[in-house]
């Protein structure tokens, strides 16, 4: 005990700026807790810079409100909200009231609220909040605001705009600010010129922004590094500009009328467009002024073919390109010394593939084969093939599907995974699928995807596990039975929580587990081939 007491005070005797360091690295709840530790850690505790009210929310308002829409409370949880509610704001405001009478500089101030409505007073509380923090020069600004008739991610209709809150014009002045995420907000009230010097990171998420605001936030900002704009809307058009220092963009699942995207950013080299919700109807794409791009990620956008090609054709230094969903692409073309990534997937209709990269690191494609391949990618591949009716296009396994698969597999002898997806099929299907795929590659590992109501996986654990090797014993050429040395259950990971769960009986298991994929490693004892004399 003493020897307790003994740490705790050489503790104390640490800089306050140490501790406060030592406090940035611990949750809300532990940094209240070290107020109880002496007087010394109550006044530290006082002053930390660092304002996080998100676990405190749940604190208050119970975790079974919490967790919630406003829009999706009962009766009765409406009516016991106001009263959970107004403790909350009265801790907050208490809160910030009492750190801006130090003043000291704000490091951190992330607040996470759901409220009612938003009309005055609470928009005026909410104004005040921000305007107190921004006065006391807060770098880190983390705003996350519902209201009661807030429906989540569905903000594809302009009334929805009308739940939002508003933010201050304040909020373009805040020249400490580095760091600025904002969720479930309005960005309309535009200032004559934004004095945001210092951001570094803008991140956008379920905001309604017009045209001109996004412009003058990218153009007027000029340390800008990082600009996410997450389910955004208020806009046709996204006109990037003048933004000398931004290296990041990522745009995720925008709304449905999306027309163009024009960026004019030399600096610029990391690309994300995530586009899966969109309708398929082609956005047109402008980045011919963004040459030193490395990083490009496309998914679910409309691409013709030569749309495609002509967009990448303008990154003479990317070095790591991914494809996924993009329902439209026929036929992918890359020749590059410098591609060291390369990803594609869930691209139904592609037909062909044309690449060489001989300096290619890694590469994985999951899809059906495609019908030609010329490839020239010299690294460990990650491979996976469809069998199941993927977004109206059946690609059920016939002859022409394994001798796609052989030409496919046939390019490379480095394949590191082999996935396969089967469904929607019968366990007569299912061997002749499982024969097909072994008999052309010998993979390492094999993954499938593990559920109650999946039979091909209790099928295939069965043909690991249990394989008959007496199947072509008369037979000169054997079955990969044959060639099968060990199979041994690997990791088994939940779609959810992607960490990985240790089993060593699935099927046993298989009652008590959620969705997930179970890998297995394969060992092989494959025969030396006899050379001719």
């Amino acid at each position: 005990m003493e020897e307790t007491i003994d740490s705790m005070d050489r503790l104390s005797e640490l800089p306050p700026f140490i501790i406060h360091q030592i406090m940035s690295h611990l949750s809300a709840k532990e940094v209240a807790r070290t107020s109880i530790l002496s007087k010394t850690w109550n006044l530290l505790h006082s002053s930390c810079p660092i304002l996080d009210f998100h676990d405190c929310y749940t604190y208050f308002v119970g975790k079974d409100l919490a967790t919630k829409f406003p829009a999706r409370f009962t009766l009765d949880q409406t009516s016991i909200f106001p009263q959970r509610i107004h403790k909350f704001i009265e801790f907050v405001d208490a809160s910030l009231v009492r750190f801006s009478q130090l003043n000291i500089a704000m490091q951190k101030f992330r607040l996470l609220i759901r409220l009612l409505d938003v009309e005055a007073p609470s928009s005026l509380l909410l104004d005040k909040w921000i305007g107190l923090a921004i006065e006391n020069n807060v770098k880190e600004l983390d705003f996350t605001f519902h209201c009661r008739r807030d429906i989540g991610p569905l903000l594809y209709t302009l009334p929805r705009s009308t739940l939002l809150y508003t933010l201050p014009r304040s909020i373009y002045t805040a020249k400490s600010v580095t760091t600025l995420n904002i969720f479930g907000c309005k960005l309309v009230q535009l200032c004559e010129s934004i004095r945001l010097h210092s951001l570094k990171s803008l991140t956008l998420n379920e905001v309604c922004i017009n045209e001109e605001c996004l412009q003058k936030l990218t153009a007027q900002c000029p340390l800008l590094e990082d600009l996410v704009l997450s389910h955004c809307l208020g806009f046709r058009h996204i006109y990037i500009f003048n933004a000398c220092k931004l290296k990041i963009i990522n745009i995720c699942q925008l709304l449905k009328d999306l027309e163009s995207i024009k960026i004019v950013v030399p600096s610029l080299q990391q690309f994300i467009l995530d586009c899966i919700h969109l309708r398929q109807v082609p956005t047109v794409i402008d980045m011919a002024e963004c040459p030193n791009l490395k990083v490009l990620k496309l998914s679910g956008v409309a691409f013709t073919d030569q749309g495609f090609h002509r967009l990448i054709s303008k990154f003479p230094l990317l070095e790591s390109l991914y494809v996924y969903h993009c329902y439209v692409l026929e036929q992918i073309t890359i020749s590059s010394n410098l591609l060291k990534n390369l990803g594609i997937n869930a691209c139904p209709r592609l037909k062909a593939i044309d690449v060489d990269t001989p300096n290619l690191l890694s590469f994985s494609f999951y899809n059906h084969p495609p019908t030609i391949s010329s490839i020239n990618a010299p690294c460990p591949w990650k491979v996976g093939f469809r069998s199941e009716v993927c977004v109206g296009i059946r690609v059920d396994p016939d002859t022409q599907w394994y001798l796609n698969v052989k030409e496919f597999l046939g390019a490379s002898n480095q394949i590191e995974d082999l996935t396969f997806t089967v469904s929607r099929n019968t366990p007569s299907n299912y061997a002749a699928f499982l024969d097909g795929v072994l008999g052309i590659c010998h993979a390492r590992t094999l993954s499938a995807r593990m559920s109650r109501k999946n039979h091909f996986f209790e099928w295939l654990y069965k043909q690991l596990m249990n394989r008959d090797t007496n199947c072509c014993n008369s037979h000169d050429i054997k079955c990969w039975r044959h060639y099968l040395k060990d199979v041994k259950i690997g990791s088994f990971v939940p779609y959810k929580d992607e960490k990985p769960i240790h089993i060593d009986n699935p099927l046993e298991a298989l009652p008590e587990l959620p969705i997930g994929i179970l890998w297995f490693h394969l060992d092989w004892c494959l025969p030396i081939p006899i050379e001719k004399a």
